[in-house]
């Protein structure tokens, strides 16, 4: 197994108390995020349905971190790939900076490429939601 990371920060004209209640609301996700079918909140956790590479994954999230407006981090507990997502906000200009990163462990010989794959839709979602929280 290697350990793929990727990394992004993005700035939004908008407070972080505005981004954090967009980003920890689970049901804005198949709104912003590519491949999201469905996501909800039960019992603590959020159950999310997302088609990926053409097949249909069910994956429960745990929240780990979670300071309002500051830092909100998930973890999969039954994904295929083990995964963490890190959101930390700070302000910024009148507005706000959203640094993600994403740590996972992938077997070695796909870790490249669904390294490069994961950042390129990772980067995508990110613009998407910047674009919601500004128009």
């Amino acid at each position: 197994m290697d350990l793929v990371r990727a990394e992004l920060s993005i700035e939004i004209a908008r407070t972080p108390a505005d981004v954090y209640s967009y980003l920890t609301d689970v049901s804005n996700l198949p709104t912003w995020q590519a491949g999201v079918k469905s996501a909800r909140l039960r019992d603590g956790r959020i159950e999310e349905a997302r088609s990926l590479l053409g097949r249909e994954l069910n994956t429960k999230l745990e929240i780990v971190e979670q300071e309002e407006p500051r830092l909100f981090t998930l973890r999969a507990l039954d994904s295929p790939v083990p995964f963490t997502v890190r959101h930390e906000l700070e302000p910024a200009g009148g507005g706000t900076r959203l640094t993600v990163t994403a740590e996972g462990n992938v077997p070695g010989f796909a870790a490249g490429l669904l390294a490069r794959r994961a950042e390129k839709q990772f980067r995508k979602d990110f613009e998407r939601l910047k674009e919601i929280l500004e128009s």
